[in-house]
């Protein structure tokens, strides 16, 4: 690959193995890299020098200096002493702070008088090409430092003897936290890790690194059912997701929440527990509003909710009916309204709802999707719908499947505000307001 990219004079100066990816060499994956260069100075022929011609005074060029292990590896050309001998260089430089590329330091320019003495007579064939340094490697930038004084050089030291402790401390526990848990496979092959439950629930690998990254070291890996598993992924999901325990009342006015999705995703079920808990648990008072004209008994099924919880409901057919409901429960603190499920594909029904919508713009709006649909169909509805310009999204029916993780993997990428999970169909219990700790539980049944 070298010699097809540089030619068939390219030298390979270093060549380093390591892994990529997974979690302490676990479903890595090997990459090598190589350095090379190429002399790109044009080939002149070897010139003979007379005895009797000496060279004149004068500046010399300032080639940058290249500390031993870089000029080994040039005598090596990639051969495995060459090779060990950048990787202990690679390794120096990461422990000090300083970027290999950043090591490399030029010779300061120096006057005439100050060259060494006159020089013999030459007679000698030198290469002219020899004359001009090599074109120095695409990773090495001959920057020289600017000079630290006496204090801030002590404090620099202070500092990279810091890191070195603190990276020497966290490999010992690494170390140690492997061993435990190569230890436990081997004792029980079948323990299965909070990893392996994350990917079995389809978390993608974007997530799973940020969780890698961000949980205290060794968390990944303990076993799915301890305590230990429980408390890093709920700290993980309340520090990652956005989170708005349920709908927040107002002081002093209504609070107008409005159901949207598409159908058969819920929503009447669910507004109907909503209501439910507020008023029977809480004593707050109420009022629904129902835009579902286009479902055979949809009106009959709010009603009978209704009439058992004891809540005036109000039917409503266009816009301006809204505002007249609206204004007609204004003594209430909490307003739910009900609308008609959409198909994401269906302009039409699309913009009939963002103009049914747009006639009270206090209405906080929640998207409904169902726990059962494919991590695709949801990114597409999620699209589609914000042309309504959701507010919150609530998922239902996370006990009709066993795999929640595009949810996790939605809220992460998409950044929307989760308010409700719903697991059942039973009014007012199956419901409650969004926290990391009931996400992780689903996540861990």
């Amino acid at each position: 690959m070298v010699k097809d990219e540089l030619g068939r004079d390219a030298v390979i100066l270093h060549t380093k193995r390591y892994r990529k990816g997974g979690l302490l060499g676990f479903k890595s994956k090997e990459i090598v890299e190589v350095t090379a260069a190429v002399d790109d100075t044009p080939r002149r022929p070897r010139v003979k020098l007379p005895k009797s011609v000496k060279p004149a005074a004068a500046v010399l060029p300032t080639p940058s200096v290249r500390p031993p292990a870089v000029l080994a590896q040039y005598k090596t050309a990639g051969t495995e002493a060459g090779v060990t001998l950048a990787q202990s260089a690679d390794l120096a430089a990461r422990l000090s702070g300083i970027p290999a590329e950043e090591t490399f330091i030029p010779i300061q320019p120096v006057a005439p008088a100050t060259l060494v003495p006159p020089i013999a007579p030459i007679s000698a064939e030198i290469p002219a090409a020899a004359a001009a340094p090599m074109a120095p490697p695409r990773v090495i930038r001959a920057e020289q430092p600017a000079p630290l004084e006496p204090a801030a050089a002590e404090h620099r030291q202070a500092q990279d003897t810091e890191k070195i402790q603190a990276l020497e401390q966290e490999l010992v526990q690494m170390k140690a936290m492997l061993e435990q848990v190569i230890s436990q496979k081997q004792e029980d092959p079948e323990t299965v890790t909070l990893q392996d439950t994350m990917q079995e629930q389809e978390i993608s690998e974007a997530v799973l690194q940020d969780m890698i990254r961000n949980m205290p070291a060794g968390d990944i890996l303990s076993e799915t059912g301890s305590e230990r598993a429980f408390k890093a992924l709920s700290d993980y999901l309340h520090d990652a997701l956005k989170m708005s325990d349920g709908i927040i009342l107002k002081d002093g006015r209504p609070k107008i929440v409005a159901l949207i999705g598409t159908t058969g995703v819920g929503k009447t079920t669910t507004l109907a527990k909503i209501a439910a808990k507020f008023v029977l648990e809480r004593g707050v008072s109420a009022a629904l509003i129902t835009a579902d004209t286009y479902r055979i008994s949809a009106v009959d099924q709010l009603k009978t909710y209704s009439d058992i919880i004891g809540l005036p409901l109000e039917i409503v057919y266009s816009p301006a009916e809204l505002k007249t409901a609206i204004r007609k429960f204004r003594n209430k603190q909490l307003i739910l309204i009900d609308t008609a499920g959409r198909s994401q594909r269906n302009d039409y029904q699309m913009q009939e709802l963002q103009e049914f919508l747009e006639a009270e713009p206090e209405i906080e709006k929640h998207l409904v999707l169902s726990a059962t649909t494919k991590s695709r169909d949801a990114l597409n509805i999620l699209e589609r719908f914000s042309v309504c310009k959701p507010d919150r999204v609530l998922f239902t029916k996370t006990d009709e499947t066993t795999s929640l993780g595009f949810i996790v993997n939605l809220l992460f990428d998409k950044r929307i505000t989760l308010s409700y999970l719903t697991n059942g169909q039973s009014v007012p219990d199956d419901i409650a307001p969004a926290s990391s700790e009931i996400l992780a539980k689903l996540l861990l049944r």
